[in-house]
């Protein structure tokens, strides 16, 4: 009788193992935790809860991440640099996730299939293909996708959410969201949302148009009373605030967001008239460099104007520049700092701005030297930025459309972030086309299936601001992907209206459990104008951005010949 117990005990681990998705004993769960715990201090692996990993598995990586209810069945082999597997996804029995993959959640990988995100190099011919480096795209397989068996996919391919891949499958090239792909190499037989009724998909069309006119409309409605909530008492007399929990700062841009804000509407925020605002904001100007530090927040002791050093002096162009024009107003004063540095001097700081660790503080730097020339140039005849935009079309990347580098632990982050700061105050702001925008296309969709920064539960305003804006940007020029484009918008779109909180706006986060802010909610709202330009019906809004986040070119730009 102990013999066949112990048999049955040992049938029992082996369906486990090759079965996952049956229920484990305390005994069964107790030592699959006690392996992972073993696989975390050998391969800096992370799990999430009633996760599991067979010991059958052939388990390798140099680094792992799976998300909570995901598996990986026994002869299995997962090897490679990178590979993060979302939640509630399963990699079934002998199939293969070799070099730098990212799954996302929901999805299933069907027995013997082999997705390999790296390639050998064979390039030199007078080389031996095995003597030749490695190289490394990696693959990204969004949500909801189906791969089934003996499928094949290789480096560089993403595969778009809620997508089937068909059984023998060679995927060599991008799958669009919601197909169904098959053959070799593997082609897209059809979209899924075909097989919808039209009226479904008139539904849903009729559903996102419904619910951005409702939407404008309640922001009509309560922007005055969500403005005067963050126009608060203090010992320097009403000011506006970023936000009203305890220890908010004092901030030079709490102001100018109230007046985006009012502007969206027609209307100035409640509290002081015109003439006191623009008076208010005037009085924040350096008079010799002519940027505009924060009172509040003033620069470091070793700051230096002439090269334009500290972020809050330069972003104030911004918001003090765009919110005094909001006001028919000016500076007082030209931007001295940036009008005196040009020629060698100019190209040696562009040189210098950090593009290989940092590219986002890099396009932050030129945003607000871009912006001190467009105000010098329109307010005061000053020069015009040749010499920028000379080093900008000599300087980009043919292969990503970016200025800078990617960095290991952020991937593509800093250069997207970083291209969105550059082209606003650059090529959007003059007008200008850019240089590479496919190139740019396939940088930044790449960049939003990243799911350390875009999830269903995920992604800030920056984050997102900082791939919509490219992207329409990029679209005034091509509609190369656009399909894929629009997608992304509307499941933003579907994340971001839900979120407004009555009478405060939305929070930075744009999750509840942050406290809502002026900040926020003037992000929050350019950015669902841009969602909803990208998808053709931004007009049902009712507003339209102002300011920072304005669509159209601040100056057009014309050769000095015409």
């Amino acid at each position: 009788m102990d013999h066949i117990l112990a048999i049955s005990e040992h049938w029992n681990d082996e369906e486990l193992d090759y079965m996952p998705w049956l229920s484990p004993t305390e005994e069964q769960r107790e030592k699959q935790l006690e392996w992972q715990r073993f696989l975390i201090h050998r391969y800096k692996a992370e799990f999430g809860t009633n996760s599991y990993v067979s010991r059958k598995a052939h388990f390798f990586p140099e680094r792992f991440a799976m998300g909570e209810k995901s598996y990986i069945a026994a002869g299995a082999t997962v090897r490679g640099e990178h590979i993060q597997i979302g939640a509630n996804s399963t990699v079934n029995s002998y199939a293969t996730i070799a070099g730098r993959v990212q799954i996302g959640d929901g999805v299933r990988i069907a027995t013997h299939v082999s997705i390999f995100g790296f390639n050998h190099g064979y390039e030199d011919t007078m080389l031996p293909i095995y003597q030749q480096p490695l190289t490394t795209k990696g693959i990204i397989i969004e949500d909801d996708v189906w791969i089934g068996a003996n499928a094949v996919v290789l480096d560089g391919v993403t595969i778009g959410a809620h997508s089937i891949i068909a059984a023998g499958a060679i995927v060599t090239k991008d799958v669009p969201a919601y197909s169904i792909a098959g053959g070799n190499p593997a082609k897209v037989l059809r979209n899924r949302l075909e097989g919808a009724s039209s009226s479904a998909s008139a539904a849903a069309v009729s559903d996102l148009e419904s619910a951005l006119a409702a939407f404008g409309a309640k922001v009509k409605a309560q922007h005055q009373e969500l403005l005067a909530s963050y126009y608060v008492q203090t010992e320097d007399g009403p000011i506006y605030v970023d936000k009203t929990v305890l220890g908010t700062k004092k901030t030079v841009r709490a102001w100018c967001d109230a007046i985006e804000i009012a502007a969206l509407f027609g209307t100035l925020p409640p509290g002081l008239n015109k003439e006191e605002l623009v008076a208010k904001l005037r009085g924040f100007q350096d008079p010799v460099s002519g940027l505009l530090p924060d009172p509040w927040n003033p620069p470091a002791a070793d700051d230096d104007p002439a090269r334009l050093t500290d972020h809050l002096s330069r972003y104030h162009l911004l918001a003090v520049g765009y919110a005094l024009e909001l006001l028919d107003a000016t500076l007082p004063y030209p931007v001295r700092a940036v009008s005196e540095l040009k020629g060698a001097s100019l190209y040696e700081k562009l040189a210098s701005l950090p593009w290989q660790t940092n590219a986002w503080s890099a396009g932050d730097w030129i945003d607000c030297f871009g912006t001190g020339l467009y105000l010098n140039q329109k307010h005061f005849g000053g020069e015009r930025p040749h010499d920028v935009f000379g080093w900008l079309y000599a300087q980009a990347d043919p292969y990503s459309g970016m200025w800078g580098l990617p960095t290991p632990g952020e991937q593509w982050l800093q250069p997207v972030n970083g291209f969105y700061r550059l082209t606003r105050g650059t090529f959007a702001q003059f007008g200008l086309p850019l240089p590479y925008p496919e190139a740019a296309i396939d940088t930044i969709l790449a960049h939003s299936r990243n799911r350390n920064y875009f999830r269903h539960d995920a992604g800030n305003a920056c984050n997102v601001l900082d791939v919509i804006h490219p992207l329409w940007l990029c679209y005034k020029q091509t509609d190369y992907r656009r399909g894929e484009a629009v997608q992304w918008a509307k499941n933003q779109l579907g994340r971001t209206l839900g979120q407004w909180v009555d009478g405060k706006g939305f929070s930075f986060e744009l999750e509840r459990s942050f406290p809502p802010g002026l900040q926020g909610t003037e992000m929050w709202l350019s950015i669902i104008w841009l969602l909803a330009d990208l998808c053709g019906c931004s007009s049902l809004l009712g507003y339209k951005p102002q300011g920072v986040h304005r669509p159209d070119p601040a100056i057009q730009l014309q050769p000095s010949w015409k």
